[in-house]
């Protein structure tokens, strides 16, 4: 006979694979809507709880929705309808979709985003970054590689669109940091201390790209929701492992 799971039954798989305690203090993780005893009928997992991600679900006929971004960043006073996340609060509800996210407690987790942006990217782990929270550092191994043929190489494995980097002068890149979504400026003096060759991001302010090219580190920025959206198949087969019967579907999103 199928088991039937509950909400509260991947929920729990979710805070063994990201446990919650990792998450940031200014985060907010968890369940955002929903009830942890209802029956999950099918499971969407996503970036984003936005309009294509809802309508996705409704279309798998999944009724929990996990995603990597939280739909509430702040306290809510109001639902205006008229509003993006008015709307799609609206339209969870009237279909009865729950909502699961797990953000920085996700770019953590041992085979979190980061991990799998590293798998993606041949990385040999680790080069050791003490007092970095956010992040990890690897090296390509035994052969360096040119900077504009890494890139190249960064671009087609997270079929990401283009890529913007700081130099325009090639060099070779050994040691590696990466980090899924946006880049943490607090990280640099740590950067510079583990001699790190090369920064790989999603997005990164133009002032920090300058700091970082003029410590000789190159950084090679690919958009955010490429180095993201990696870790979605991944998550999928670490549920999977954990309840071998729940439906899940990856939702790709975006191509930039």
């Amino acid at each position: 006979m199928k088991k039937e799971y509950l909400v509260h039954d991947v929920m729990a798989a979710m805070q063994e694979i990201a446990p919650a305690e990792l998450a940031c203090s200014w985060d907010h993780v968890g369940l955002m809507i929903g009830d942890p005893g209802a029956s999950v009928k099918g499971v969407l997992l996503a970036l984003d709880p936005n309009r294509a991600a809802i309508e996705a679900a409704v279309s798998a006929g999944a009724n929990l929705l996990i995603t990597h971004h939280p739909l509430f960043f702040h306290p809510v006073h109001e639902l205006d309808y008229q509003t993006s996340i008015g709307a799609n609060v609206r339209q969870l509800i009237q279909n009865d979709i729950n909502v699961f996210s797990a953000h920085t407690n996700l770019d953590k987790a041992k085979h979190g985003v980061n991990q799998a942006l590293a798998k993606e990217l041949d990385l040999v782990m680790p080069v050791l970054l003490e007092g970095a929270e956010v992040g990890i550092g690897g090296s390509l191994g035994d052969d360096s590689r040119n900077l504009f043929e890494y890139a190249e190489f960064v671009k087609l494995q997270l079929g990401a669109t283009g890529v913007i980097l700081n130099t325009d002068q090639d060099q070779e890149v050994s040691r590696v940091f990466l980090q899924g979504g946006a880049f943490d400026e607090d990280v640099m003096p740590i950067l510079k201390m583990a001699r790190i060759d090369c920064v790989v991001t999603g997005e990164m302010k133009h002032s920090h790209m300058v700091e970082l090219e003029e410590a000789g580190i190159a950084a090679i920025v690919c958009g955010h929701e490429v180095t993201e959206r990696i870790v979605l198949p991944s998550l999928k087969e670490q549920l999977l492992r954990k309840l071998p019967n729940l439906p899940v579907t990856v939702f790709s999103g975006h191509k930039w």
